[in-house]
């Protein structure tokens, strides 16, 4: 998807040759740390941002909505180290995931579900925090919901495949 040589392959070289690259693949523990943080922080936002998805599709529809949005502080804050750690990984090896088709899909689909909560927010969070228990949430909260599941599976799912598909080369910083 993208191509080969220019201003990638000159961004590539330049975050290879940063200190966050030579910290994270110069010391043994670094890589195995940061997957696991990665791991957490996956758990922890799916586990709570996932349970809001279901719920708003429906799940334990016993269960008013107002108290998933306190569950949602813990989802970002599980994005937010999510992207931390994934800021090491591609400083430890730009050139595999710059090139990597599902780096890129996975990316996609992070875009994608940060644009479905830019609209769930502006547009159906006010209504569907006043949900009560056993009430059905509007149908663009569903709708929210469901995309939102979608897009994180996805996410999850391109994530794990950046190992199956990594580019059959590395391109050597220019210069």
């Amino acid at each position: 998807m993208i191509p080969l040589g220019g201003p990638i392959q000159r961004f590539g070289a330049w975050v290879a040759d940063t200190w966050l690259s030579a910290f994270a693949t110069s010391l043994p523990w670094v890589w195995p740390a940061m997957e696991t943080l990665h791991f957490l922080g996956l758990a922890l936002m799916v586990g709570t941002i996932g349970v809001l998805d279901l719920r708003l599709l429906g799940v334990a529809r016993q269960l008013p909505l107002a108290p998933f949005e306190r569950l949602v502080p813990w989802g970002v804050a599980g994005f937010i180290l999510n992207v931390l750690t994934g800021i090491v990984f591609f400083a430890g090896a730009p050139y595999q995931y710059i090139y990597n088709v599902a780096f890129q899909w996975k990316v996609i689909f992070i875009a994608g579900a940060g644009l479905n909560i830019l609209v769930f927010y502006t547009r159906v969070a006010a209504a569907t925090w006043t949900v009560p228990a056993g009430g059905q949430a509007p149908w663009a909260a569903r709708l929210a919901g469901g995309v939102s599941l979608f897009l994180w599976i996805g996410v999850m799912y391109w994530g794990r495949m950046i190992t199956f598909y990594r580019p059959p080369f590395v391109i050597p910083p220019e210069g």
